[in-house]
Parts: C-alpha cells; sequence; structure tokens
C-alpha cells in the first residue's frame, strides 16, 4: 500500500471518529503524517485536510451551532495566528514530530483543563492560543471544547460548534504557512485525496454517532494516542 493511499484511509477513518465523539480524529491523523510525509510538510498539510474535515463536520450539523461562541473565537484566533507565524520561522521542522508527540502526551496524561467559572472574553483567549499553538503542533480541538464542556453544552452543540472554530483555526494556518513559503501546490493531490476521506468520513460519523459507546471509545483512543506519540519519538531519532 503506497503513503498515500494509506493516508486517504486514515483521513476517512479518523474524520468519522471525530464526527462521532468530536475529538481525537486530528490528532490520530497528525501523529500518523511523520514518516509518511516531508517534516516541513506534516502541519500544513494537516490543516489543510483537517479544514475540509472541520467544515464539513460543521456544515452536516449547522443548525446546532452556537454563534456566540464562534464570533468571540475568531478574534483571537487571528492574533495567534499572526504571532505564531513569526515563532515558527526560527524553529527547525526536522524536529516537529517532538512538539506534536509532547502536546498529545500532555493532552491524554496531564492534568485537564478546568474552568471554575466563566471568564468574561474566555473565547478570545481560547482562539488565540488554540491557532498559535496549532501552527507549531497541528492539533488542538481539545481547548475550546474543554471550555464548552464547562458551559454545559450538549454533545451535537458541543461538536458541531468545536468543528466551526477549527475550521477558522486550519484556514488561519493555511493563510500564514502561504505567506512564510509553503507550496501548498506541491502535495496537492495527496490534500485533494484526503480531503475527499475526511468528507466522507464525516458525514458516515455524523449519521452513526449515537450508535457507537462512547466510554469504551475514549480508553482506547487513550492509549492509541499514547502508541502514536511514541512512534513519533521514535521516528525523529532514527
Amino acid at each position: 500500500m503506497t503513503n498515500e493511499i494509506l493516508l486517504i484511509l486514515v483521513a476517512f477513518g479518523t474524520a468519522t471518529l471525530t464526527a462521532i465523539t468530536g475529538i481525537g480524529g486530528g490528532m490520530i491523523l497528525i501523529a500518523i503524517m511523520p514518516g509518511l510525509l516531508p517534516a516541513a510538510a506534516i502541519i500544513p498539510v494537516h490543516a489543510a485536510v483537517q479544514m475540509f474535515s472541520n467544515l464539513s463536520r460543521a456544515l452536516f450539523g449547522w443548525r446546532f451551532m452556537r454563534w456566540e461562541f464562534v464570533l468571540a473565537f475568531v478574534g483571537g484566533a487571528i492574533g495567534g495566528g499572526l504571532i505564531a507565524a513569526g515563532i515558527t520561522r526560527e524553529i527547525n521542522l526536522a524536529y516537529t514530530p517532538l512538539f506534536i508527540a509532547a502536546y498529545i502526551l500532555f493532552t491524554v496524561w496531564g492534568p485537564r483543563l478546568r474552568f471554575p467559572r466563566p471568564v468574561k472574553g474566555e473565547f478570545v483567549a481560547i482562539g488565540f492560543v488554540q491557532t498559535g499553538l496549532s501552527m507549531i503542533v497541528g492539533a488542538t480541538g481539545p481547548m475550546g471544547q474543554a471550555a464548552m464542556l464547562h458551559r454545559g453544552l450538549q454533545r451535537d452543540a458541543l461538536v458541531v460548534t468545536s468543528a466551526f472554530m477549527m475550521t477558522l483555526t486550519h484556514l488561519i494556518k493555511i493563510v500564514m504557512f502561504a505567506l512564510l513559503g509553503f507550496a501548498f501546490l506541491d502535495y496537492w493531490k495527496i490534500i485533494a485525496g484526503m480531503a475527499a476521506g475526511v468528507i466522507l468520513g464525516a458525514l458516515l460519523g455524523t449519521h452513526i454517532r449515537y450508535r457507537v459507546p462512547e466510554t469504551l471509545f475514549r480508553q482506547v483512543l487513550k492509549w492509541l494516542l499514547t502508541l502514536l506519540a511514541l512512534r513519533m519519538i521514535v521516528i525523529t531519532f532514527t
């Protein structure tokens, strides 16, 4: 199986999982990409593919969108992307998988993000941090989801609103990486193939969202992400 076909199949599977649970798919995808794409292409290509994944998931459930959170998020996201673009210039991209692995391990095993009470401007701040950090580690969706979970959003609203927030994050990243000189056209075939995979996956996952036991899935996801993060560390040093 070629790298391209494998990436398309993984994109389909991870988009299906994310449409069901709202989290995890982007992390699994970016954890598998090292070794299948050049290190410098991992985050830009991931951003392009995930933009289609998140946008399709948001559109399939648009009636559940919570626009008050989205509008606050986008203001901070633009600022975070601009600042992170400058930092990205100074990073050795050969070590990108290490940043991604560290972020995944912290997200899976580190302390949960807790918001004891709603804070004024919190989604502006989340947009700033989530988009800025995403320029470096690629997948940061759990940040916004933690805040919305505290606000009491139900599963559909949380999945759809988070998806549109991440659509904006990835769109900003694409613009920033293009300005930094990344040649997206060199990877248009794999981006198109993976984009088709994530759109189909989002459609399937939306239809079967309530047929999959969530508790068991989250336990499996936790250990799968851990193994993939360790794989990325090994790949970087071999």
